[in-house]
């Protein structure tokens, strides 16, 4: 009968053993699958905002290139310019007076159908112009090249102006052109009679003046 109990007893205890380590290892199971889980959540979460991270970076150092591209192109620009002879084969030159509202770009899209010539007008006038291409004053003269076959001369329908009591090439320019700033045109079609001592004009001095400014 001892014997019996002694065997159950075993019997027993090992059937509790197993159940513990069972559910101990169930239990263990269970935790790794969570722990499992909320990593995997963790990093769905994370590539968003790294890929966002990495995305901002990248815009970051393409926008400190394109800063310092913008600040090394105009020195470059005008080095390459200077340096860079112009040349039209078979060409001559041509006056192009400048109008008001003018600005290289667009003397160029007029005059050659391509707005990237600026350059070479730019080149061509160097002297007039100066270091900044972005500044242009109306009724300069430029020198434009032109191929020979379609250059033509530039010739102006003059008529004989007597300057009245009071009157300055400023004034008759607005009178007669529409435009104060057109005194320059003046001065220069009659520049051999007036000379530097254009600012006192005489009463009854006859001026050249253009019946069409252009």
């Amino acid at each position: 009968m001892r014997k019996y109990l002694l065997v159950l007893f075993v019997l027993g205890f090992l059937i509790g053993c197993s159940s513990k380590e069972a559910i101990e290892e169930a239990e263990t199971t269970e935790q790794a699958q969570k722990d499992v889980v909320v990593t995997e959540e963790k990093e769905k979460t994370a590539e968003p905002v790294a890929e966002q991270e990495a995305v901002a970076e990248q815009e970051a150092v393409k926008e400190q290139e394109a800063e310092k591209e913008i600040k090394t192109i105009p020195e470059k620009a005008v080095v390459e310019e200077k340096a860079t002879p112009v040349s039209m084969p078979d060409s001559v030159n041509v006056i192009y007076m400048t109008r008001p509202g003018d600005y290289l770009t667009k003397i160029a899209l007029n005059e050659y159908g391509r707005a990237s010539v600026w350059r070479m007008i730019w080149n061509w006038n160097y002297e007039k112009i100066g270091d900044n291409p972005d500044i242009i004053y109306p009724y300069q003269e430029y020198d434009l090249k032109k191929p020979r076959e379609v250059a033509k001369p530039v010739k102006y329908d003059l008529y004989d102006y007597t300057v009245a009591q009071g009157e300055t090439l400023w004034s008759i320019a607005e009178k007669e052109y529409g435009n104060n700033y057109a005194w320059v045109v003046i001065l220069r079609d009659n520049y051999d009679k007036l000379g530097n001592d254009y600012d006192t004009l005489k009463p009854g001095t006859v001026l050249k003046l253009r019946t069409k400014l252009y």
